[in-house]
């Protein structure tokens, strides 16, 4: 998984918050200390329908992502973004608790219905071509606030730097919110401030201004 390439390539050694806040692990020990997960049974419909129409899903854990079948296209798409992903050959069969369920296909998805859901679940990402599921309480918020909780900090003394919708409620819940300069614009228009882009190490420059005043 990608998450854990790079934590291990940097050795960080501290806490970590991954999967968009579903779940927060502490690197000294690999130890889950928070998470909003659900099972693959409240998935399983989705399975099914994933699988009568050929369409690839996957399953990502706190610390494997799996996937039933791999195309070319998928292929280099994890390749892509550094995702080290497992073949299982039946994702129901998972008995770890899941954070993200996510359905992609090259062609766009026909007549997807979400009805199958469990109330626990909700779609995070609903594009043509791709649809991501997790816990409704999986939020960046939610998750920062257990991190400042867990650290004695209050959110006055935070900075928090996003690119998209998912970062919009962490960006207005600290002291200092921060949009990249390649995020929307009314993710920008929320924030206190907005830095560089990605592609012009925004986050750097965002932090050199501020931590260095």
């Amino acid at each position: 998984m990608q998450t854990m390439r790079i934590i291990e390539e940097f050795n960080y050694d501290g806490i970590f918050v991954l999967n968009d806040g579903a779940l927060i692990i502490d690197t000294k020990d690999n130890k889950v200390i928070y998470e909003n997960s659900f099972s693959m049974h409240d998935v399983e419909q989705l399975v099914k329908v994933c699988r009568e129409r050929n369409i690839h899903f996957a399953a990502c854990t706190a610390f494997d992502y799996f996937v039933e079948f791999i195309d070319d296209v998928h292929v280099k798409y994890y390749g892509k973004y550094g995702i080290n992903y497992t073949i299982h050959e039946n994702l129901l069969s998972i008995k770890d608790n899941v954070m993200k369920f996510i359905v992609s296909a090259p062609s766009i998805i026909e007549n997807w219905t979400h009805n199958e859901l469990k109330i626990n679940i909700s779609i995070k990402t609903d594009a043509p071509h791709f649809k991501e599921y997790a816990h409704f309480k999986a939020t960046k918020k939610e998750a920062l606030a257990k991190v400042l909780e867990l650290m004695n900090y209050k959110p006055s003394e935070v900075i928090a730097i996003g690119d998209f919708y998912n970062d919009l409620d962490m960006i207005e819940y600290v002291g200092l919110g921060i949009a990249m300069g390649n995020a929307p614009d009314d993710v920008k228009e929320k924030a206190n401030e907005v830095t560089l882009s990605n592609d012009e190490d925004g986050v750097y420059h965002a932090l050199e201004k501020y931590l260095h005043q």
